[in-house]
Formats: structure tokens, C-alpha cells, sequence
């Protein structure tokens, strides 16, 4: 499964770094063709702030380096007038963040402060004028449409995809992991040690998504609510918790048990319909009454919780 994880990211990060290169490439030939772009700097920092696996967080991307080119330039240019060097900048940079703060434009900050640092490091302070301004800001959106087109011709995906397909992995590996001890407690053996590495990344890259919806599109928040990914991700990291408790509990079973024991492994076998009874193991001696409530609990809950993710799934199926 490693392997298949593997791949994936691989694929993904090929993808990722084809589009950011035919990106660069474009704009760099149209600067060369049409040759009025003297700093060919603008435009490709342009591209490479705005390209993003996620096709809305290009768009975000794009929108907060317009404002912040266009914000960053106009304050600067009235700055430079009065200060120069790093105090001119350290003004700039005062009177740009609370300005973005308060028009709300946050994502264009990084951009606006850059913009400053460039402009006023121009060797001639007189050169920095209202043409120079807008020719720089052209130059910067030029880059910005052509990330913006790449990113649309070349593999889009949505947040909304993305986690579905997170979501699709993370129960694959999940259900491996159960399958595993099922498999271990039919045989009478150890269960082989799983690496959890994969889980875990897995289900922190969907939260760093379902985090970040709030600084979505409002028709992209709808979704994310419909779809009701806060209630799955809740459950998810509940789930987390008690498979990890239960594979601790496992591990002691494993040690002290060297035979088959077919009550514990049906309740890993996803096939009939999961119960809400609490599960009773009758099997294990009263000489390990610890470890046999520990477990009866651990699993009990474990099931639960997968009964309520396959009911909240259907309840948002269409």
C-alpha cells in the first residue's frame, strides 16, 4: 500500500511541476515576443505565486497578487517621494498592512510588501512614476493569465475533489488495517506492524482543506456544508483515535494469545451489518479481565463510529 501511496503523490507532484514549467515557458516567450516587458522578474514571480494544485486556491492566489501589485505600487510611488532606502520601505510596509486589513484584501499582503521592497530597490528613485507603476502592474498580470489559463487546461481539481478523493484513500488504508488483524486472528499469528504514516498525512492534508473553506467562494462553503465535511472530519479523527487505542490493546493480545480466535475476528469483517449491541468476549479467561473490558470497549466504540460515518454518508448521498 506504501507503493500505492507513493505513486500518488509522485503523479501529483509531476503533474504540479509540469504546469508550473510550461507556465514559466509561456511567459517567458510571450516577454520575448512582444518585447515590452523590460523586467521579466514580475511576471514569472507572478506565475509562481499563483500556480496551485487547487484550482480555487489559484484563483484566490491570482486575485490577492492583483490587488496586492496594484496597492503595493500606489503606496510605494507616494512614499518614494518623501523617503527613500529601507525607511521608505519600512513606511510602506506601515501604511500597506493596516490598509489590506482593513479592506479585507489579507491574501494580497505578501505581494504588496514584496512590491514595495522592489520598487523602492530601483537604483534611480526618480524613475519610480505613474508609468513605471502601471507597466510593472501590466507585466505582473500578464503572468497572472497565463497561470490562470495553464491551470485551467492542465488537470483542474477542485477542493471538493480533492477530498473526496483523500477520503476514498483514507478509508482504503483503514479497512486494510482491519483486514489485517482479521486475518491475523483467523491464522493465530502476530499481526504484521502498519505504518501509520500514510493515515495520519492523509487526514492532515483533509483537514488543511476543510480548514482553509472559510477563504473560499460562498458557492464553494455551500458545498463543503451540504457535503458536511466538518461532521466527516470529526468522525475521522475519532476513528483515528480508537483504531490506534485498539491496535495498542492488540499488540498485548497478540503477545499473550497463539491461537485463532473467530469471535474477535468477525468483528472486522465488514460484510454483515454493523450492530449497536456492545460486543461481549466470551473467549478470553477471566485471568485477563483488564485487557477483555479494554477491548470490548475499544472496539465496541470503533464499530460505532464506522456505523455512524456509513449512515452520514448515506444521509448525504444523492
Amino acid at each position: 500500500m506504501a507503493t500505492s501511496r507513493t505513486t500518488w503523490v509522485d503523479s501529483n507532484l509531476v503533474r504540479q511541476s509540469l504546469r508550473l514549467g510550461l507556465s514559466v515557458v509561456i511567459t517567458c516567450a510571450i516577454a520575448h515576443h512582444f518585447e515590452r516587458i523590460i523586467f521579466l522578474w514580475y511576471p514569472l514571480v507572478a506565475v509562481i505565486f499563483v500556480v496551485d494544485d487547487d484550482d480555487e486556491n489559484t484563483l484566490e492566489a491570482a486575485r490577492g497578487r492583483i490587488l496586492g501589485t496594484v496597492t503595493g505600487g500606489l503606496i510605494t510611488f507616494m512614499v518614494h517621494t518623501i523617503l527613500s532606502g529601507w525607511m521608505g520601505i519600512l513606511v510602506s510596509v506601515l501604511l500597506i498592512i493596516p490598509l489590506l486589513r482593513r479592506l479585507g484584501w489579507i491574501s494580497g499582503l505578501s505581494t504588496a510588501v514584496l512590491i514595495s521592497i522592489m520598487f523602492l530597490g530601483v537604483p534611480d528613485y526618480a524613475q519610480l512614476d505613474w508609468t513605471y507603476v502601471f507597466n510593472r502592474s501590466i507585466d505582473t498580470l500578464i503572468g497572472i493569465v497565463v497561470a490562470l489559463v495553464m491551470s485551467r487546461l492542465l488537470w483542474p481539481k477542485s477542493r471538493l475533489a480533492r477530498l473526496a478523493e483523500l477520503d476514498a484513500y483514507q478509508k482504503q488504508l483503514f479497512h486494510q488495517r482491519l483486514h489485517v488483524h482479521q486475518q491475523a486472528l483467523q491464522q493465530g499469528q502476530t499481526a504484521e506492524r502498519v505504518n501509520a504514516g500514510p493515515l495520519t498525512h492523509t487526514l492532515l492534508e483533509m483537514d488543511r482543506l476543510v480548514s482553509t473553506a472559510t477563504n473560499q467562494p460562498s458557492r464553494t462553503q455551500r458545498a463543503m456544508t451540504q457535503q458536511r465535511w466538518r461532521q466527516r472530519m470529526l468522525l475521522w479523527h475519532a476513528l483515528h483515535t480508537r483504531l490506534f487505542l485498539m491496535e495498542r490493546l492488540m499488540e498485548r493480545y497478540y503477545r499473550q494469545h497463539h491461537q485463532p480466535s473467530p469471535q474477535l475476528s468477525r468483528q472486522f469483517d465488514r460484510t454483515p451489518p454493523l450492530h449497536w449491541e456492545r460486543l461481549h468476549l466470551t473467549e478470553l479467561t477471566d485471568r485477563l479481565p483488564a485487557l477483555r473490558i479494554a477491548l470490548e470497549e475499544q472496539i465496541t466504540e470503533l464499530r460505532w463510529l464506522m456505523r455512524s460515518q456509513a449512515r452520514l454518508e448515506q444521509a448525504i448521498t444523492p
